[in-house]
């Protein structure tokens, strides 16, 4: 019979189909993995290259910069320094006291213009001023009255032993820090002062006229006052002369050109 063939054939085929269900499936190989690659890194602008540093030559090398100096003295070559020298037909030196003349109050005032002196004047530094020697010529000292006179030179100077009077400066007090062309200074000098074979100290008043130019003269007056006493300064007997002063005024009125 032709039909139980087909079916004997259709079971078997069938059977297979049923087999081949029930196997476990055999996995498919898996595809071969490829080899990890490194990323590549986010790509960035690479820093520009460092210029250079150049090395400085030798001649071009610089220190630090140090601090700033604090002010130091002007050199002695920096400082405006004038000198003034007095000028005899315009400088006076004088005396005064008083007296008794036949009864009348008299002031005696005896003048001479032979005086030597000069004055280093600092304009930058007044306090270093140096006043120099002043020399007086004792003999010279003149008066309204011509016995008077020579009593004065023979008994109470003795010019002939002794022609000269000399201060010697060696302080001076009240100088400014700064002065000011044409200003007027008021300051003390003390000094030595040397009468025939005396020497005292004595400090005079002065009265400086500072010139608007340096190049102009420079003026201006020193005062003191001594006793007779302390320089043995005898008033020799004289008719008619009594009550003679004690103390006694000394003053230089200057006239100093720059030199």
């Amino acid at each position: 019979m032709v039909r139980a063939p087909l079916i004997a054939s259709l079971f078997a085929a069938l059977s297979l189909l049923v087999a081949a269900c029930a196997a476990p499936a055999t996995p498919a190989p898996a595809a071969p993995r490829e080899a990890p690659t490194q990323a590549e890194p986010t790509p960035t602008t690479a820093p520009a290259p460092a210029e250079p540093t150049a090395v400085p030559t030798p001649a071009e090398q610089t220190t630090p910069a140090a601090a700033t100096p604090q002010a130091q003295p002007l050199p002695p070559e920096a400082v405006e320094i004038i000198t003034y020298i007095f000028d005899q037909a315009q400088t006076e030196a004088s005396f005064t006291l008083s007296e008794e003349l036949f009864g009348q109050p008299t002031v005696v005032k005896g003048v001479t213009n032979k005086v030597e002196g000069s004055i280093k004047a600092n304009y930058s530094n007044p306090a270093q001023s140096v006043i120099s020697q002043i020399v007086i010529e004792a003999a010279d000292f003149k008066t309204d009255n011509n016995q008077r006179n020579g009593a004065i030179r023979r008994f109470i100077l003795q010019t002939d032993q002794h022609p000269k009077i000399v201060f010697q400066p060696n302080a001076m007090e009240g100088m400014p820090a700064q002065i000011k062309p044409g200003e007027q200074l008021l300051f003390k000098v003390t000094g030595n002062l040397t009468i025939r074979d005396i020497t005292r100290p004595v400090t005079f008043e002065v009265q400086l006229n500072v010139p608007a130019d340096p190049n102009q003269p420079m003026t201006g007056t020193a005062t003191t006052v001594v006793k007779r006493g302390d320089f043995n300064l005898n008033i020799p007997a004289v008719p008619g002369v009594a009550n003679v002063s004690e103390e006694v005024t000394l003053a230089l009125n200057f006239v100093a050109v720059k030199q």
